[in-house]
């Protein structure tokens, strides 16, 4: 819009491109004094450091691909076995 000479009748360009971003976008909510739900802000490497910080945090826990997924991919673990599966899927669906 602004190279086009439009008045965009909305939020920033960087603040939209951070809303897509799950950690930014908590990040920059938490800054900006706004409560957010309890929990690991960062990337995961692998599934034994998912697995490690869900029992951290504490069962049941809620994994989110950070960027990708359309607006799927959310998936509620109530155990390990959970995390170890969930993570996976996740993981595949937010690349795709």
């Amino acid at each position: 819009c602004a190279e086009a000479g439009v008045a965009f009748i909305g939020p920033p360009p960087n603040a939209i491109a951070a809303m897509g971003d799950k950690i930014e976008s908590k990040k920059l909510a938490k800054a900006a004094g706004v409560n957010v739900v309890p929990g690991y802000l960062g990337e995961i490497a692998d599934t034994e450091e998912a697995v490690r910080i869900a029992a951290d945090i504490g069962f049941p826990v809620m994994m989110k691909a950070s960027a990708g997924g359309g607006g799927q991919g959310m998936r509620l673990a109530w155990s390990e076995a959970d995390v170890r599966e969930g993570f996976e899927a996740t993981k595949r669906e937010g690349l795709a």
